[in-house]
């Protein structure tokens, strides 16, 4: 098959990271990939197999099938020249005001929220990557979709014997600034840990050029991790986190309901709460015996979630789309 994904850039992203497994792992099994984004440049921070191109390249071609994942690219994707065209759905932003929507009332910002919604209503075939979102979908919008989990990739993201200083306890949390990533909430939880536990430190790996092949030791020499996310797709840090072997404390959303469950591979809270998050984290570091129950139960799950089963899924999926369009344009 020949596949093109049309992207917003090629950044450090779960998103991306996301499409370059899928695409790299296409092109093994011998399809044809091309990958286009703005400025065309090859991603530099992780391997990337596919063809990549300038977007304004994309017009200029007949695509056997067309995979997009920014809304505001749906225009492009619907008048372009493609046997089938995807809308791959790897996030679902402001759920409440989307399924209030109404395109003809003036909202902030209601840009994103328009395309999300347009290209939710056009004839693309839908896919979600995370259960949450196709039952809130069908619930809220009566959308239909498919659903296609990714993996994590255990070369990148294992547990290693790292040195931990017993005399420090280590949180570790992505450090993203962005509000909705609770990196203040983290921040703010563990200050208030601090005040019974004061051998607490706060590491973070946002933006500081850590290389991939060095993840795996970046989580693995934490003693916890916390994540506060207000919302996401699919939570990808809490289960790099869980497939290094560290345990987690993480918000109870819906990016995490395929994996975190509480008491079981993680503790849950509410979002926006620091006090409860505090709460979690000191019951983390007071009970070293269900910080490796929770630990060994994640890793265990998290080996379930794994790339090339899903890409096997994900091309049977585009197969089988690829044969309903074609026998319904002969009918």
């Amino acid at each position: 098959m020949q596949i093109s994904f049309v992207e917003p850039h090629l950044e450090v992203y779960g998103g991306i990271r996301r499409v370059l497994e899928f695409s790299n792992r296409f092109v093994a099994r011998g399809h044809a990939v091309t990958i286009y984004h703005p400025s065309g440049q090859k991603c530099t921070w992780m391997r990337s197999d596919a063809e990549v191109r300038p977007s304004s390249e994309f017009g200029k071609t007949e695509h056997e099938i067309v995979i997009f994942n920014d809304p505001p690219d749906y225009r492009r994707v619907h008048g372009s020249r493609a046997r089938l065209k995807v809308f791959y759905v790897l996030d679902l932003d402001k759920q409440e005001k989307l399924a209030r929507f109404d395109p003809r009332i003036w909202w902030p910002r209601k840009g994103r929220i328009l395309s999300l919604k347009r290209a939710l209503q056009m004839p693309f075939v839908k896919v979600v990557n995370a259960t949450w979102m196709q039952q809130w979908l069908h619930d809220n919008l009566g959308v239909n979709t498919r659903l296609q989990l990714g993996g994590v990739n255990r070369d990148v993201f294992h547990p290693v014997e790292a040195p931990h200083d017993p005399s420090v306890f280590s949180v570790l949390c992505s450090g993203d600034p962005r509000e909705r990533k609770g990196t203040d909430t983290v921040m703010e939880a563990t200050a208030r840990v601090r005040e019974r536990h004061r051998n607490v430190v706060v590491q973070t790996y946002h933006r500081k050029g850590i290389p991939q092949s060095a993840m795996a030791l970046c989580y693995s020499q934490a003693d916890l991790f916390v994540d506060g996310q207000w919302y996401a797709g699919w939570n990808n840090p809490v289960i790099e986190a869980m497939a290094c072997g560290v345990p987690v404390v993480c918000t109870e959303i819906g990016g995490v309901q395929d994996f975190a469950w509480h008491e079981r591979t993680a503790l849950l809270v509410p979002p926006r709460d620091p006090g409860r998050m505090a709460e979690a984290i000191a019951r983390m570091i007071e009970a070293p015996v269900l910080r490796r129950r929770l630990a060994a139960a994640a890793l265990e799950v998290a080996g379930r979630f794994d790339w090339e089963a899903a890409t096997g899924q994900f091309l049977a999926l585009l197969e089988t789309e690829l044969i309903r369009q074609r026998t319904g344009r002969r009918a």
